[in-house]
C-alpha cells in the first residue's frame, strides 16, 4: 500500500490549477480577501466528492496546497446548488494554520435529505495571513491497523508549549478513485495538546478497501487568531 503523507503539488504556470476527480461535482471559486494574496497562491490539488457509506451525507472534499509564500488561516463557505443554481444546503469549514508550501484538506458536510436535487458544488475560500502556525512542533506517523480497515495515526507536540490538538483529515483511495473520507483530532485533553504529548487516534475505521491515501494535518497554537 502507497502512502503520501504531507505531499506538496509544484505550481505550473501562474494561473490556478484545477485537478478534479472523476467523481467531482463543479469548480469551486476562490477569493483572497488580503491584498497580499493572488488567485493563483492557493493551488488546488483535487476536488472529490465522496459518500459515507450509509447513505447519511456526502462529502464534498478540497485538496490544495498553500503556495502563498506565508502561514495561513484559511476559511471555506461550500454550498450544494440545484440545476437552477439555488442553493439547497451551505457548511463551513476552516484551518486556523497552514504553513506555507503545506499541503491541506477543506470540506463540506452535506446531509443527504438536504442534496436530494443537488446538480452542482461549490466554494469560497477565505484566506488570511496568521502567526499560529505550530506545524512544525508537531511529527506525524500513520501505520496501517492490524485488524480492520483503519490507520493508526501517531503524533507528537515537540515544542515546549500546549498547542490545539492536531487536525489529522484522511482521503482513502482505491485504484485511484475516492472510496472514503475521515478526519480525527489528537489531543491529550480536549483540544489541549501538551508540550512533549504523544498520542494516537485511528481514523479510516470504516474506510473499507483502499490502496492509496491522501493524509494532511494542521496544527495551530493556543491563541486563536482566525475569523472565518
Amino acid at each position: 500500500m502507497k502512502k503520501r503523507i504531507f505531499s506538496t503539488i509544484i505550481a505550473v504556470g501562474a494561473s490556478l490549477i484545477l485537478f478534479l476527480g472523476e467523481n467531482a461535482c463543479g469548480f469551486g471559486t476562490i477569493t483572497a480577501h488580503a491584498s497580499e494574496f493572488s488567485s493563483d497562491s492557493i493551488t488546488i490539488d483535487n476536488v472529490y466528492t465522496i459518500p459515507d457509506g450509509y447513505d447519511w451525507c456526502t462529502y464534498y472534499v478540497v485538496v490544495a496546497t498553500n503556495n502563498t509564500g506565508k502561514d495561513i488561516a484559511i476559511g471555506a463557505d461550500f454550498v450544494a446548488v440545484d440545476g437552477d443554481s439555488q442553493v439547497l444546503s451551505q457548511v463551513h469549514d476552516y484551518s486556523e494554520a497552514v504553513k506555507k508550501g503545506q499541503q491541506f484538506i477543506l470540506y463540506g458536510q452535506f446531509k443527504n435529505e438536504d442534496i436530494d436535487s443537488a446538480k452542482n458544488f461549490d466554494y469560497n475560500l477565505k484566506v488570511a495571513e496568521t502567526d499560529n502556525c505550530t506545524y512544525s512542533s508537531v511529527n506525524l506517523d500513520a501505520a496501517k491497523e492490524v485488524e480492520g480497515d483503519g490507520l493508526q495515526v501517531q503524533a507528537t507536540n515537540y515544542s515546549e508549549h500546549d498547542i490545539q490538538g492536531v487536525g489529522v483529515r484522511t482521503v482513502f483511495l482505491k485504484d485511484g478513485e475516492p472510496v472514503a473520507f475521515d478526519t480525527v483530532n489528537i489531543a491529550d485533553v480536549g483540544y489541549v495538546f501538551h508540550g512533549g504529548s504523544t498520542n494516537s487516534q485511528v481514523v479510516g475505521i470504516n474506510a473499507g478497501q483502499y490502496d492509496d491515501y491522501i493524509m494532511t494535518y494542521t496544527s495551530a497554537g493556543n491563541t486563536s487568531s482566525a475569523d472565518f
